[in-house]
């Protein structure tokens, strides 16, 4: 899977030099047998024709990629549309591609960013990614930036969500709750973890012991799991405030609220994470907000940075952390009067 020329193509097909270059040219005649065992050779080595690699280090085609896993979450698509401003201020544009978890996905996708002549890839909310597949963009000349969610010492662009998390439930502890619960991921993802924790170090802070009854860990960031989370607490802890983990979360919880006819915030003080939604929901909710385009300029400017200058080998990438910004809107009140 690293650097394969047309001679390690045409060793494992068994053929010819001239015969692979009549397959990958499209140029004379060829039997399908032959094709077919180079078309295999090609497969199975990852090779990409070298002229593509030598033409991206001999040019410039002033454009970057840009992957993104597939999510219903509208924060990536406000990260996408912060890249591509950022990068049209700077005369670049943007060579998107949406991230769905089928068979061969990343191969192609790398593979048509190198022909494409990309100078940079942007990878957003990818916690994993074939390092061999990275390996094949960094000896094209291609450096990665990694959005959101990323393995440390890469190249990388996070969200400050422990202060987020803190700046959120210390909202809900200056209000005047003491029974304040959290719906959030389950996992050990950083992302997730931090979120927690941010949320714990308020509570303490002001005073209160976190307390597992009213930390509930979602399986994934859908309404339907918040809805669930909600009507648990409702039903056996009787929180007075719930800091959600998403607005995703907040909205199900919104919801289940509204069937057993609770007020926001009248019964229950409501905050979400990251204004996707908050603005959208009756009542609007004050929501933690996520800085979605700065951190996608940032995010190019990184990788230009890096373009220039690339990582040593063995040297760990920077990390840039994108403060939060706290909305308010009036889904947070003091506790109600004779609380559960």
């Amino acid at each position: 899977m690293g650097n394969a020329t047309m001679h390690d193509v045409a060793k494992l097909a068994g053929v010819s030099l001239a015969t692979v270059g009549r397959v990958l040219h499209k140029n004379g005649y060829v039997s399908q047998e032959n094709r077919e065992k180079v078309e295999a050779a090609v497969k199975a080595l990852g090779y990409i024709p070298n002229s593509a690699a030598q033409l991206l280090k001999n040019s410039c085609s002033r454009m970057l990629g840009h992957i993104l896993r597939f999510s219903p979450n509208l924060l990536f698509g406000q990260i996408s549309r912060g890249v591509d401003r950022a990068a049209a201020e700077r005369g670049y544009s943007v060579l998107s591609y949406t991230k769905y978890g089928s068979p061969g996905e990343d191969q192609r996708i790398v593979t048509e960013f190198i022909s494409r002549r990309v100078e940079g890839v942007l990878i957003t909310s990818l916690q994993e990614f074939d390092q061999g597949l990275l390996d094949k963009l960094l000896d094209a000349g291609i450096p990665t930036v990694r959005i959101e969610r990323a393995p440390p010492g890469a190249d990388r662009v996070m969200v400050d969500d422990f202060q987020g998390a803190y700046q959120g439930a210390r909202s809900l502890v200056e209000a005047g709750h003491g029974n304040i619960a959290f719906i959030g991921m389950g996992g050990d993802s950083r992302v997730e973890r931090l979120r927690l924790l941010g949320y714990r170090k308020a509570l303490e802070e002001g005073g209160i012991t976190p307390s597992p009854r009213l930390e509930r860990l979602a399986e994934d960031y859908s309404p339907q799991e918040g809805y669930r989370a909600m009507e648990a607490l409702w039903r056996h802890v009787g929180p007075t405030a719930v800091f959600a983990g998403a607005d995703t979360l907040a909205s199900g919880a919104l919801q289940y609220l509204y069937q057993v006819g609770a007020r926001v915030p009248e019964d229950l003080s409501l905050l979400g994470y990251d204004n996707t939604l908050a603005t959208l929901l009756a009542p609007p909710l004050d929501s933690v907000g996520i800085q979605a385009e700065a951190m996608g300029r940032a995010a190019v400017d990184l990788l230009l940075r890096r373009k220039q200058r690339p990582l040593a080998p063995g040297e760990p990438g920077e990390e840039i952390l994108v403060a939060t910004e706290l909305e308010t809107r009036g889904s947070v009140g003091p506790p109600p009067s004779g609380s559960r």
